[in-house]
């Protein structure tokens, strides 16, 4: 068959196009995740990406499907071969190659508890969870990064709580995968009534007055042994109610002490979110109860109580909610208006046995 002139020059030069067609070069615009433990399926998505040749991690080829690959995006897994670390990625293809980054990490981090769950600027917060791998970062409040303290490999880590950390979770990133805490973190902030060792804002022994029938006053009853002390020294009462009126007595910092410039304890933070914290011990006397009391000052006349049994061994710590404290009417007291405590010892079961009661490190926590 003879092929006419004008169509044979016509087929040429379709075959002459086609022989010189040039193949876009390839063009990157993501790659998700960018860090990413083996078994991550990782997302290359840009332009020009068909017929990829191969991918590289640090010039070592890896395996791929092609059936997961498009013009506009390449699918794969990182997989054992592939060492951790931080890798040059090498995409190529017939129109060229592009490159980026990826670390291959070890399993991911899972943070299980933080303790305490709220701490002041300064503390120290123990964070417990799995695959903690170096290099590792904590953030409080999203940004705020917190100095580590110590790191217990794969599974736990002490921080100090960063200044200007607000309430929200704690993330951690570790080896540049990162996770949040299960529970929001808040911070706190305390105002020391007294510790009994000359530091508190009621430090010395004769700002407190002892009321009732109980053997210390103002020269004896800050000691520093008989039991331990859980800080230095701490203050002892003692009693027993012979006359069986369930009422012992105690000792109250006592407002409007000559000196004394200010008419509340400063607490800004509103009744659920306010705390009374203290250390005591009852030194064996397992009987023993205590009747804590909060006055106002420009507010209700009444006693705000809360009434307690004193019965656990050693040193331990209350922490009240000011929420508790009422009084006869149900009425709660107001935190901002708080001038005095008290404590009393109570015979609740008139067992007519000697009672006691050491405190130490009494302070209002304010929760953030």
């Amino acid at each position: 068959m003879r092929i006419h002139p004008i169509l044979c020059i016509g087929l040429l030069a379709i075959a002459t196009f086609m022989g010189c067609r040039k193949i876009g070069e390839p063009v990157l615009l993501s790659i998700d995740p960018q860090v990413g433990a083996e078994g991550t399926l990782v997302t290359v998505k840009g332009e020009n990406l068909a017929n990829v040749e191969s991918i590289t991690f640090s010039g070592k080829p890896i395996n791929f499907n092609t059936a997961y690959n498009s013009d506009v995006a390449i699918l794969f897994r990182i997989t054992q071969e592939i060492p951790t670390g931080l890798h040059d990625v090498v995409i190529t293809t017939p129109g060229g190659s592009i490159q980026t980054q990826f670390r291959v990490t070890l399993e991911a981090p899972q943070i299980f508890k933080v303790e305490p769950e709220f701490a002041a600027p300064g503390d120290t917060v123990k964070i417990t969870g799995v695959n903690f791998f170096e290099p590792l970062q904590v953030f409080f409040f999203d940004s705020i990064q917190a100095n580590i303290i110590r790191h217990e490999p794969d599974s736990i880590v002490w921080v100090e709580v960063p200044v200007g950390a607000e309430k929200g979770p704690i993330t951690l990133v570790s080896d540049g995968q990162d996770t949040i805490s299960p529970k929001d973190f808040f911070t706190r902030n305390v105002i020391l009534v007294s510790d009994f060792d000359g530091n508190g804002l009621r430090k010395e022994t004769n700002r407190w007055v002892f009321v009732g029938s109980v053997n210390q006053n103002a020269q004896n009853a800050v000691q520093n042994s008989n039991p331990a002390p859980y800080s230095q020294s701490f203050l002892k009462l003692s009693g027993k109610d012979d006359l069986n009126i369930q009422w012992i007595g105690g000792a109250q910092n006592n407002f409007g002490f000559p000196g004394d410039t200010f008419t509340d304890f400063g607490i800004t933070s509103t009744l659920n979110n306010t705390l009374l914290e203290m250390e005591v011990n009852n030194n064996g006397k397992d009987k023993t109860h205590v009747i804590l009391i909060l006055l106002e000052n420009g507010g209700s006349p009444n006693d705000f109580t809360y009434k307690l049994p004193i019965n656990q061994s050693g040193w331990n710590t209350l922490s009240i909610p000011l929420s508790r404290f009422t009084d006869l009417n149900d009425v709660q007291v107001d935190p901002a208006k708080i001038k005095v405590l008290k404590i009393h010892l109570y015979d609740e079961t008139k067992s007519n046995q000697l009672l006691e009661v050491n405190v130490d490190n009494i302070r209002f926590v304010e929760i953030f």
